[in-house]
C-alpha cells in the first residue's frame, strides 16, 4: 500500500508503473481522453441531462491548468471539444467537467452512453472481488487491466480520505479513468498506482457525495 501512495500524484504525468502490457480493445462509449495543458489523463461520462454532459476525472489531471485555459476532451469516436467549466473537489481527488448540451450534436449525445453504476452493488464489494481498471489514452486508445480488490474501503493518509485499494495495474494516461466491478459497473475513479501493480481509486460513495455537493452548489 505504501508504494501506491508514493506514486499517487505521478499517474497522469508519467503513468503508474506496469510490469506487463495492458489489454486494448474498442473504447466503451463512456470513455474520454482528457488533455489539460501538459497533463494527459482519462475521464468517464457519468451522466447527462438537458443542460449538460457530465465528465468525471481525477482532480490532479486538471488542477495544474493555467487560469482561463480549457481542457480538451477526445471522445471514444475521435471527436474533440474544449471545455473550461471544471469543478474540483476540496476533499477528494475528483473533478467534474460540465459540457453544455448545446455544444454537442444530437447524434453525439445519443452515442455517448454514460457508465453504469449501482450503490447497492458497490456496498457489497469484498476483498478478492474481481475488478477492471480502464482508461482512454489520447494516442494509445483504450487501456484495460484486470485485477482484484485488496480492500474496498481503506483510509490512506497521503490522500486524507478512504479509497479502494486493488491489485489491477494501470498505465500512463489512465488517471481519471474508471475502476469497474465484475459486471462492468463504475466503483471508483483511478487516482494513483505503483510499480508493484497496485492502485488507489476514489470510491463510488465519495463520487455520489461529490455530485450531490456540486448539484447543491449550482442551485
Amino acid at each position: 500500500m505504501t508504494a501506491v501512495l508514493l506514486f499517487a500524484l505521478l499517474l497522469c504525468l508519467t503513468g503508474c508503473g506496469s510490469a506487463g502490457q495492458p489489454e486494448t480493445d474498442e473504447a466503451p462509449a463512456y470513455l474520454v481522453a482528457v488533455t489539460a495543458g501538459e497533463t494527459s489523463g482519462s475521464g468517464i461520462l457519468y451522466q447527462q441531462d438537458d443542460a449538460y454532459l457530465y465528465v468525471l476525472t481525477a482532480a490532479h489531471v486538471v488542477s495544474c491548468m493555467n487560469p482561463g485555459t480549457e481542457a480538451v476532451l477526445r471522445f471514444f469516436d475521435g471527436q474533440e471539444l474544449s471545455c473550461g467549466d471544471i469543478r474540483i473537489s476540496e476533499v477528494s481527488d475528483l473533478a467534474l467537467i460540465r459540457i453544455p448540451a448545446d455544444r454537442i450534436s444530437e447524434r453525439q449525445r445519443n452515442a455517448c452512453l454514460c457508465v453504469p453504476s449501482d450503490k447497492e452493488s458497490f456496498d457489497r464489494l469484498q476483498t478478492g472481488d474481481g475488478c477492471t481498471a480502464i482508461g482512454l489514452h489520447a494516442e494509445s486508445g483504450a487501456l484495460r487491466h484486470e485485477g482484484h480488490i485488496l480492500e474496498p474501503w481503506i483510509y490512506m493518509e497521503d490522500y486524507g480520505q478512504y479509497m479502494i485499494w486493488a491489485d489491477a495495474e494501470v498505465r500512463p494516461g489512465m488517471s481519471g479513468g474508471g475502476l469497474l466491478d465484475q459486471e462492468g459497473r463504475l466503483i471508483g475513479i483511478l487516482s494513483g498506482g505503483s510499480q508493484d501493480g497496485e492502485l488507489a481509486a476514489v470510491p463510488l460513495s465519495l463520487i455520489l457525495q461529490f455530485m450531490e455537493d456540486m448539484d447543491c452548489a449550482s442551485r
